[in-house]
């Protein structure tokens, strides 16, 4: 029987503020105490834990932790027993399982929710421009509006990086949302011959770009341990991160005016990175790494694919970064638009998918 369209339409609509409280259950540790507790628990018992060990004006009263606890069972983060009784779930204890996943939802509950309350009102004020440049998406003009011209200039990455969030976001990137195999195995499940393109060369040189804390890399290299500080080569803007010694880290900013250091590379490989972007600076990337390219470089790219089950994601891009998911038509235009050319593509319903360009 098909569910009634005003069901449909409630859960539709109403839980952004819901979503709201989702910072403050994060902050106060609330998912793990009840794991920790088990069985019910009352909002008395549950404040009182979060506030043991912390310093007073960091403390949550009981009113706050209630509403906080009934909000999240709402969202089937946890199970309502009775009034004021609350229980861990499922879904509780898999993200107490999962930490990286906790810090998941604190970014999807804070930077996103923002952008989303600001897009219309950016869209009116510009007359319906669109689609959003780079640096002028509804995120940036959320902090216009609240008189923060730095923040309101800048990339959200760079405004997460001087609020201290970046470490919080790498490790969240770590796990993400859905537990994927080693990218050595996704890519191979697809039917990519990752096997061919690594031992076609003596010494392979496989580049990740924005790779955070390298964890690509580390799986490659936990399926060809022979590969080493040589082969393995982590990118990123941020030179704080310190991956494994056997992999190499370089400061390159991708959106930056640099040409890419590393040249005819075997594999430039970008999870997520073009997804947060616009077309116009995803292209300039591309057309960067095609002039470090050679023959026999490919550049592996991993996204989502654009279905309905990321229709969420799309448009937490689009508010925050002008990006978006894309589908195969728009990467094969892309790709000719820059010199390269699709010679793998596979989009999986759930997870990430694969598209290999090479060039002309």
């Amino acid at each position: 029987m098909a569910e009634a369209p005003i069901a449909v339409l409630m859960r539709a609509v109403t839980p952004a503020c819901s979503i709201g409280f989702i910072p403050v259950a994060v902050h106060f540790e609330l998912f793990d105490i009840l794991v920790h507790i088990g069985g019910e628990v009352s909002s008395k018992r549950v404040a009182n834990t979060a506030n043991e060990k912390r310093d007073e004006g960091d403390q949550i009263n009981q009113r706050l932790a209630e509403d906080t606890l009934y909000i999240m069972a709402g969202l089937g983060l946890l199970d309502l027993i009775a009034d004021d009784s609350f229980r861990a779930n499922d879904v509780t204890r898999h993200l107490v399982e999962h930490p990286t996943k906790i810090q998941g939802i604190l970014h999807f509950a804070t930077e996103p929710l923002m952008a989303a309350a600001f897009l219309y009102p950016k869209l009116l004020e510009s007359k319906f421009n669109y689609p959003f440049m780079e640096n002028e998406t509804a995120f940036q003009y959320a902090y216009q509006k609240q008189r923060n011209s730095k923040f309101g200039s800048q990339h959200l990455y760079a405004t997460m990086y001087d609020q201290g969030r970046m470490p919080s976001f790498n490790y969240f990137m770590e796990g993400k949302f859905v537990i994927s195999r080693p990218m050595p195995e996704r890519v191979v499940a697809l039917g990519y011959n990752l096997d061919t393109v690594i031992r076609s060369v003596t010494s392979p040189v496989i580049v990740d770009i924005g790779g955070g804390n390298g964890q690509m890399l580390q799986e490659i290299k936990d399926a060809y341990p022979g590969l080493g500080h040589d082969n393995l080569i982590l990118q990123e803007y941020n030179a704080a991160i310190h991956p494994d010694a056997s992999i190499q880290t370089i400061e390159w900013d991708a959106k930056g005016d640099k040409p890419q250091p590393i040249l005819g590379a075997s594999i430039y490989s970008l999870m997520h990175i073009f997804h947060n972007a616009p077309d116009i600076e995803s292209l300039i990337l591309m057309k960067k790494l095609c002039v470090a390219m050679d023959s026999e470089s490919r550049l592996l790219i991993h996204e989502f694919s654009k279905n309905l089950n990321y229709t969420n994601m799309h448009a937490s891009m689009i508010a925050m970064m002008g990006g978006g998911e894309r589908s195969s038509k728009q990467w094969h235009q892309m790709a000719e638009l820059s010199g390269l050319k699709v010679t793998f593509e596979k989009y999986p319903e759930l997870g990430e998918g694969l598209v290999e360009m090479r060039k002309m």
